[in-house]
C-alpha cells in the first residue's frame, strides 16, 4: 500500500508540473515572475505645451527650443510618432488661451506637414514675449482656455494631448478680485477651485477612448534649488489624472533630465516593460497571453542596463498579458 501511495504520489506531482509553462529556468529555485498588461501603444500624441512668459523664464524657454532635436530623437527611438505641438502662455490675463504665432502665421507644428518641425518650434518660442501681466501665472487656466477655444488647431480626435508646464511659480489661476500686486502677495484674490481642472481634464478625452497626460515642469522643492514658489497645484493635477504623466523639476541642473524623460517615457510605452528583480539575460522567458515568444526571431530583446524586456518587431496587442519568467541575479 505503502508502494502505490508513492507512486500515485509522483503521478499528481508529474501531472501538475505538465501543466506549467516549461523550461529549465522555471524548475530553478531562484525563478521569478512577473507580469504586465499592455497599455495603449499609440504611436500619435498631441503637445500643447504652456511656458511661463516671465522675462526671468527665457533661459529656460531657450532651453526647450534649443534641445528639441534632442527631444525628437529620444520620442523616435522606439518607433516613429506622429505629432502636434501648439504653444501658449501662463499669462491667461494677456492671452485667454490664445494660441502663439509666430510672424509667419504658424500656430501648429506637425510632424506630417513642418519641414523643419525644429526651426518651427524655435520660431514659435521666440514669439512668447514678457507682458504688463506676466508675473500673475495661471497656468491651468491658460491651458484650460487653450483647449476650449483652439482644441480643433491642435488636438486631434482620438489621440492623447500632452500638457507640459514649464515655470517657477505656483498657478495662480483667479476666480475673482484678480488685480493688485502678485497673487502671492495679494490677500484679497480669490483661485479657481482645484475641481474645475480635474473634472475637465479628466474627461475632455474620455469619449475618445484616450487621455490628457500632464508632465509638469516646476519647482519641486526648495531644498534642490531656490524657485519662486513651489508647483504645487500642477503636481496635483497631473497625480489626480492617474495616468503615465510625470512631474520633473525646474532646477538647472535637472532640467535636462525632467525634458528628455517626457520623451523617454512615451517612447517606451508599450515597448518596454521594465522589472523590478535584476535578472539574469540568459534565463529570460516570455510568454504573451500564455505563448511563448522565440526570441530568434528578434521581437524582443533583453536590455541589461534597464532590466527589461523591449520588443522590438510588432507589439501585443492592447490589453494582453505579458509574462516574464527569469532567474534572479545576485
Amino acid at each position: 500500500m505503502k508502494h502505490k501511495w508513492i507512486l500515485l504520489s509522483l503521478g499528481i506531482f508529474h501531472f501538475l508540473l505538465s501543466g506549467c509553462k516549461e523550461g529549465a529556468s522555471f524548475y530553478t529555485n531562484s525563478l521569478m515572475s512577473q507580469r504586465f498588461i499592455q497599455p495603449k501603444t499609440e504611436s500619435s500624441y498631441d503637445f500643447l505645451w504652456v511656458l511661463d512668459n516671465s522675462g526671468s523664464m527665457k533661459p529656460r524657454r531657450d532651453y526647450l527650443k534649443n534641445n528639441l532635436d534632442s527631444f525628437l530623437e529620444i520620442l523616435n527611438s522606439r518607433k516613429a510618432i506622429n505629432f502636434q505641438m501648439a504653444v501658449v502662455t501662463t499669462d491667461a490675463f494677456h492671452d485667454n488661451g490664445a494660441l502663439v504665432k509666430t510672424a509667419g502665421g504658424i500656430e501648429v507644428v506637425s510632424s506630417a506637414t513642418s519641414s523643419h518641425p525644429t526651426s518651427d518650434f524655435s520660431d514659435l518660442v521666440n514669439s512668447i514675449v514678457d507682458t504688463s501681466t506676466s508675473f500673475w501665472e495661471q497656468g491651468l487656466e491658460n491651458s484650460y482656455q487653450a483647449i476650449i477655444k483652439n482644441a480643433s488647431k491642435f488636438s486631434r480626435r482620438g489621440v492623447p494631448l500632452v500638457v507640459v508646464y514649464l515655470t517657477d511659480e505656483n498657478d495662480y489661476s483667479c476666480e475673482s478680485s484678480c488685480w493688485g500686486v502678485e497673487p502671492e502677495n495679494n490677500t484679497t484674490w480669490k483661485e479657481f477651485d482645484m475641481s474645475r481642472y480635474t473634472s475637465f481634464f479628466q474627461n475632455y478625452k474620455k469619449d475618445e477612448g484616450t487621455e490628457v497626460v500632464m508632465f509638469p515642469i516646476v519647482g519641486i522643492s526648495q531644498e534642490k534649488c531656490t524657485v519662486a514658489s513651489l508647483g504645487t497645484r500642477y503636481v496635483t493635477l497631473s497625480d489626480s489624472l492617474g495616468s503615465f504623466g510625470q512631474s520633473g523639476s525646474i532646477c538647472d541642473s535637472d532640467l535636462a533630465d525632467s525634458y528628455n524623460n517626457i520623451a523617454k517615457i512615451i517612447a517606451d510605452r508599450g515597448n518596454v516593460f521594465q522589472l523590478s528583480t535584476p535578472a539574469i539575460a540568459s534565463s529570460i522567458q516570455v510568454y504573451v497571453n500564455n505563448v511563448l515568444q522565440d526570441p530568434s526571431v528578434a521581437n524582443y530583446t533583453f536590455d541589461s542596463a534597464q532590466n527589461s524586456v523591449v520588443f522590438n518587431g510588432t507589439l501585443p496587442a492592447v490589453g494582453s498579458e505579458i509574462q516574464v519568467l527569469f532567474d534572479e541575479a545576485k
